[in-house]
C-alpha cells in the first residue's frame, strides 16, 4: 500500500530525472527495464485478461453468441445481468447505510475523539467531496461481472480559471488589480475623462478603464476514481497490489497535448508522438463496452492542442540509484511503446487499490466472477429457450406443403391475415402440423434455475418472489432461506471491504494528514467540531463492521430493543453507579437503534451524556473531630435560639402587661368620672383629671421599659 501521499501529475522538465545525476542508472538502461516491464504487463492484460472480461461484458448485455441461424430463434438469456442486478442493491445498502461500515480505532485513550473525527471526515470526503456512491456502484458492478475493480486515490492541485468583466475603473483600482498575482488582464480599453473648461494636456487627463481579467486559483483536492479495467496494467506474477511481489503497476490513458500542458509539462517537441487516432479503438475490452467508437481516425481536422497521446503513469520498483535496493519510482512515458520519458521521480508507493468479490488462495487479485459461475447456465438456457420458441413458432405457424404448379407461390408467401391463396385444384395445399413440445423442457429450465440459486445464493424465496415456496413453508424455514441468501451477500460485502475498502480509507487518512494543512469545521453529532487532521495518527487501525450471519435490520433492531430493556432495568434497580451499565452505554444502544431505523443523526432524539459538562466533585467526608465540633456548634446554636425565644416571650409579656395596666387606668378614670356626674349632677372639669391620667400612663410606660431592660440583661 502507498505510504504517504500521491501527487497525480506534474513536473515542468521533460526527459530529466528529478534526482542528482550521479551514481544513477544510465537512462538507456533504465528505459529498457521500464519498457520491458510495460510490454510484459500490457501483453498479460490485453492477451489474457481482457478477452475474458470482454466476453463477460457481452454476456451481461445479453449479446448474441455468434452461432445464431437465420430463420431460427436468436433469444439470449439474461441470467448474469439478472443476478448482478439482484445483488448490487443489497451491497450498496450495506456500504451506504447509516452504520459505520469502516471506522478508525484509537491506539491510546487520548486518541478516541481523533479516531471518531477521522472516521467522519474520511466518510465525508469520500461521499461528499467525491461521487462515492457512483464510484462504488461502478466498482461493485465491475467486480461482479469481471472479477476485479481498480480504484485510484490521489491528491491533485486543481487550477480554476474564471473570467470577469469590469467597466469604469480608475487608475488606482486598476493598479490594485494588477498587484494580485492570481489575476491576469487579458484585455483593457482606456478612455480619458474630459474636464469642461480646463486647459489640460491630453496625456495628463484622468483615465477610466474597461477590463477583461482572468483569475486563476489553485486548490488541492483528494480524488477517488474507478479506473476502466483495460486502463490498468500490472505484473502477471504479483500476488496482490500490497504484496512485495508487486513491482510494477501502470495507469495508461489517452490524453491531449492541452491536458499535458495543464499538468505542467512542456509540450514543445511532443507533437511527433501525438495523433488523431484513439489507441483503445482496437482494444478488445474497450470495444465490447463501446462498440460505437471503433475508428482508427476521427473525421475532420484536429488542432495541435487537441491531438492525442497514449500516456503511461508507471509506478515501479527499480534500483535507480544503484545501491542494491529497489525503490518505488514514478515514471511517466508517452507513446504506444513508452517512446518518450516525461518524468522520473522517487515516490512512497502506488495509489491503486484492487477489489475482488471472490479471491482465490494465492491469487488475491482473483480469477472468479459471476460470469465464470453463470456463463454455462446462460448458454444452456439460451439454447433451450431458443428451441422452445422454435417449437412454439412451428406449432403456431406450421410449414406448408403444396403441389407445384397448382398454387400461386406469391399468394402462399403472403402472411397477411385473411389473404387469399389461388390454386387450380382443391387440396393442393397441406400444412405440416408439428405439435408444441416445449413443455418437456420446462423441468430442465427449473433445474438450471436451482443450480443458479445454489451457486449464487440468490433465490426467489429470499426476495419474497416465490409464493408457492413461501406459502407451503414454515416461518422458520422462510427465515432460514432468507438468512442464507443474506449471508452469501454478506460474505461478498465483507470480502470487498477487506480487500479494498479498508485500504481506501487508510489511504484517504494518509492523504488528509499529509495535505490538509488548514483546520476544517465539520458537523459531528449535531455540533460543529473543528478538526486539525495534521494531528491525527496515520497508523490507526481500520475496522470493518460488515458482519456475517448477523441477521437483517429487523432482527438487529429487536435485539437492540431487548438489550436496551435490560440496561434500563439495571439502571433503575442498581442505580447509575453499578458495575455493569452506565448512561453512556444506554445512549449508544439508543443511537444504534436510530441508525438502523435510517436516522443518521441520533442527536435529534437523544442527548449524548458524554457531551454534557461534568458534575462538580462531591465534598470530602468530614473527620470525627469535625463531626464533634459540628455537633457542639449545632447544640450551642440551638441553646441560643431557645434563650432568644425566651427573651422574646418575656419582652412580649412585659409589653402586654404595660398595655393592660394602661387600659385599666383609663377604664377606672372613666368610671370615676361617670360616678361623679351621676352623684353631683354637674359638669366636672376633666383637664386636671386627664393630666393625672397622663402622668399615670407615663409611669406605666416607664415601668414597662425598666422591666424590658431587666429581661434583656438576663
Amino acid at each position: 500500500m502507498p505510504e504517504e501521499s500521491y501527487q497525480e501529475e506534474g513536473g515542468t522538465v521533460t526527459g530529466a530525472p528529478s534526482v542528482p545525476e550521479e551514481n544513477v542508472m544510465p537512462e538507456d538502461e533504465f528505459l529498457g527495464i521500464v519498457k520491458s516491464k510495460l510490454t510484459d504487463s500490457r501483453d498479460f492484460v490485453d492477451q489474457w485478461l481482457s478477452p475474458d472480461r470482454a466476453k463477460a461484458h457481452e454476456y451481461y448485455l445479453s449479446r448474441e453468441f455468434g452461432d445464431e441461424e437465420t430463420g431460427r430463434s436468436q433469444y439470449v438469456d439474461s441470467t448474469l445481468r439478472d443476478t448482478v442486478n439482484s445483488i448490487l442493491p443489497s451491497l450498496l445498502k450495506i456500504f451506504f447505510s447509516s452504520e459505520r461500515v469502516v471506522e478508525f480505532l484509537p491506539k491510546h485513550p487520548e486518541d478516541v475523539p481523533f479516531a471518531e473525527q477521522a472516521t467522519e471526515y474520511c466518510r465525508w470526503l469520500f461521499s461528499q467531496k467525491n461521487p462515492g456512491y457512483m464510484i462504488l456502484h461502478s466498482a461493485f458492478k465491475d467486480c461482479l461481472i469481471k472479477g476485479n475493480a481498480f480504484l485510484k486515490v490521489y491528491h491533485e492541485e486543481v487550477e480554476d480559471v474564471t473570467t470577469h468583466q469590469y467597466t469604469g475603473l480608475d487608475d488606482d483600482t486598476v493598479a490594485s488589480l494588477m498587484t494580485d498575482p492570481d489575476i491576469e488582464i487579458s484585455a483593457i480599453d482606456s478612455q480619458p475623462i474630459e474636464v469642461a473648461g480646463a486647459d489640460v494636456p491630453m496625456e495628463e487627463l484622468p483615465m477610466i478603464h474597461d477590463l477583461s481579467i482572468q483569475k486563476r486559483t489553485r486548490e488541492g483536492q483528494i480524488k477517488v476514481e474507478n479506473l476502466p479495467p483495460e486502463e490498468f496494467l500490472f505484473n502477471r506474477r504479483n500476488k496482490g497490489l500490497n504484496d512485495p511481489t508487486c513491482d510494477f503497476v501502470c495507469h495508461r490513458r489517452i490524453m491531449t497535448l492541452s491536458e499535458l500542458q495543464s499538468m505542467g509539462y512542456d509540450t514543445e517537441g511532443l507533437e511527433e508522438y501525438a495523433g488523431d487516432g484513439f489507441y483503445f479503438d482496437t482494444q478488445e475490452e474497450f470495444v465490447s463496452r463501446r462498440p460505437e467508437t471503433q475508428s482508427d481516425k476521427e473525421s475532420g481536422q484536429i488542432e495541435t492542442a487537441g491531438k492525442r497521446v497514449l500516456y503511461h503513469e508507471i509506478y515501479a520498483k527499480i534500483d535507480f540509484n544503484q545501491d542494491g535496493h529497489q525503490e518505488w519510482r514514478r515514471i511517466c512515458l508517452i507513446g504506444e511503446e513508452g517512446d518518450h520519458l516525461l518524468m522520473n521521480e522517487p515516490c512512497d508507493g502506488h495509489p491503486f487499490i484492487a477489489l475482488t468479490p471472490f479471491p482465490e488462495p494465492h491469487d488475491p487479485l482473483g480469477s472468479l466472477s459471476m460470469w465464470h459461475m453463470l456463463r454455462d447456465i446462460q448458454r444452456v438456457k439460451s439454447s433451450i429457450l431458443r428451441s422452445m420458441l422454435d417449437s412454439l413458432s412451428l406449432s403456431v405457424h406450421p410449414r406448408i406443403s403444396f403441389v407445384d404448379g397448382e398454387v400461386s407461390v406469391s399468394d402462399l408467401m403472403n402472411n397477411s391475415v385473411g389473404a387469399l391463396v389461388r390454386m387450380r385444384t382443391p387440396g393442393s395445399i397441406q400444412p405440416l402440423n408439428v405439435p408444441y413440445v416445449g413443455q418437456a423442457a420446462e423441468g430442465v429450465l427449473r433445474y438450471f434455475d436451482s443450480v443458479r440459486e445454489e451457486r449464487t445464493g440468490i433465490t426467489k424465496a429470499a426476495a419474497g418472489l416465490d409464493p408457492e415456496v413461501l406459502q407451503s413453508a414454515t416461518r422458520q424455514a422462510v427465515n432460514n432461506t432468507i438468512t442464507q441468501s443474506q449471508e452469501k451477500i454478506g460474505l461478498i460485502a465483507r470480502t470487498l471491504a477487506e480487500t479494498g475498502i479498508k485500504d481506501l480509507f487508510r489511504t484517504l487518512l494518509k492523504l488528509v494528514v499529509t495535505h490538509q494543512d488548514q483546520p476544517t469545521v465539520l458537523r459531528l453529532r449535531n455540533n460543529w467540531v473543528p478538526m486539525q487532521p495534521q494531528s491525527w495518527d496515520t497508523s490507526m487501525d481500520v475496522q470493518v463492521n460488515v458482519g456475517l450471519g448477523a441477521g437483517d435490520e429487523a432482527f438487529k433492531l429487536s435485539m437492540l430493543q431487548a438489550i436496551s430493556a435490560k440496561q434500563e432495568q439495571i439502571l433503575q434497580t442498581v442505580g447509575p453507579d453499578n458495575p455493569l451499565v452506565d448512561v453512556g452505554q444506554l445512549y449508544n444502544t439508543y443511537a444504534k437503534m436510530a441508525e438502523i431505523a435510517g436516522y443518521k443523526d441520533p442527536s435529534q432524539f437523544f442527548k449524548d451524556p458524554r457531551l454534557e459538562p461534568p458534575k462538580p466533585p462531591a465534598p470530602p467526608e468530614p473527620s470525627p473531630e469535625e463531626l464533634l465540633a459540628d455537633v457542639q456548634r449545632q447544640q450551642i446554636q440551638a441553646q441560643m435560639q431557645i434563650e432568644a425565644s425566651k427573651l422574646a416571650l418575656a419582652t412580649d409579656k412585659a409589653q402586654t402587661d404595660a398595655v393592660l395596666k394602661q387600659s385599666e387606668l383609663e377604664t377606672d378614670a372613666a368610671l370615676k368620672m361617670a360616678e361623679l356626674k351621676a352623684k353631683y349632677h354637674t359638669q366636672i372639669d376633666t383637664t386636671e383629671l386627664r393630666g393625672m391620667l397622663d402622668t399615670q400612663r407615663e409611669l406605666v410606660r416607664q415601668q414597662g421599659l425598666l422591666e424590658s431592660a431587666r429581661i434583656n440583661k438576663r
